[in-house]
């Protein structure tokens, strides 16, 4: 059995993938687009390297943060993890917030081959001048994305180059059957009540400058030049922003936790109509309902 556990960006869906880990005797993968970056550790709330709880998870860590990492990757390192967990383990769970990775991983998606596109004249272009761009290439792509979702649009205008075409391929849109046909899959949302999880949000995003984000980043980028999809990481982007001086720390702290909560938010958007989740508003409710064998 495949158990998923999704929600909003400090929820608390490590802690329901631990319990849920002890009372099924389950491995837990990762599906967190950012906690697969070595380093990265504080602002993504990574659970402490080297501990048991670290010791259960698989595909934390993966690569370094000057690497670029795309959906299609995931679907590929999910499915041989999932492989090789099945060999020892009979049930798994699946934790995090990413939901395109979730979904590429579990259903049935089709990725063409993407080497071969430059993308390097898109780094100079702002947010609107991306967005007429996309527009132009896939007009309908353009109506289901937002002008300021930076990353999706490059991604949209990547799948228009590879495709050549005026149809929209983004997996958001397609529509397929589960890829673990003999499996039983079970989805878990946690989406508490929108208040609490915005005060914790910013009490998150509080203790991880106690913790010393900014110094975190300052260790990464003597080692490394961000990609642009580790750059994507709040908390990271803004950071990095605040000690090339364009904010205060107070405004760098202020934008992590606007952004964060404003994720949070597309979060639930997506799992309330991307997958077909039991939807809970507190963490009792759904350990009750996922313990039941």
């Amino acid at each position: 059995m495949l158990i998923v556990i999704v929600g909003p960006t400090g929820c608390g869906k490590t802690e329901i993938a631990l319990k849920l880990a002890d009372f099924y005797h389950a491995p837990i993968i990762n599906a967190d687009a950012f906690q697969i970056y070595k380093g990265m550790d504080i602002g993504t709330a990574k659970i402490e390297r080297g501990s048991e709880d670290y010791k259960r998870h698989s595909l934390l860590d993966i690569i370094t943060p000057n690497q670029t990492y795309s959906v299609k990757q995931y679907q590929e390192d999910f499915r041989k993890t999932y492989l090789e967990l099945k060999k020892t383990s009979k049930n798994i769970i699946v934790c995090g917030g990413t939901g395109l990775y979730i979904k590429a991983a579990l259903y049935d998606y089709h990725f063409e081959d993407e080497e071969e596109v430059d993308l390097s004249d898109l780094e100079s272009l702002s947010n609107n001048e991306l967005y007429e761009l996309l527009k132009k290439l896939d007009p309908k792509a353009a109506e289901s994305i937002h002008m300021n979702n930076r990353k999706r649009v490059i991604r949209a205008i990547q799948i228009a180059r590879t495709h050549n075409t005026n149809k929209s391929e983004s997996i958001d849109k397609q529509e397929h059957a589960l890829y673990f046909k003999e499996e039983t899959v079970k989805f878990y949302f946690l989406n508490p009540n929108r208040d609490e999880l915005y005060e914790k949000i910013n009490a998150r995003v509080d203790l991880m400058m106690e913790k010393g984000l900014v110094n975190e980043v300052q260790g990464l980028l003597r080692h490394y030049n961000f990609s642009q999809t580790a750059r994507a990481a709040i908390g990271y982007k803004e950071v990095i922003e605040y000690l090339q001086g364009d904010y205060s720390l107070e405004e760098c702290i202020e934008l992590i936790k606007k952004r964060t909560r404003n994720y949070a938010k597309r979060q639930v958007t997506f799992f309330k109509h991307q997958l077909p989740c039991i939807e809970f508003d507190n963490k009792e409710a759904l350990l009750q309902e996922a313990m039941k064998k």
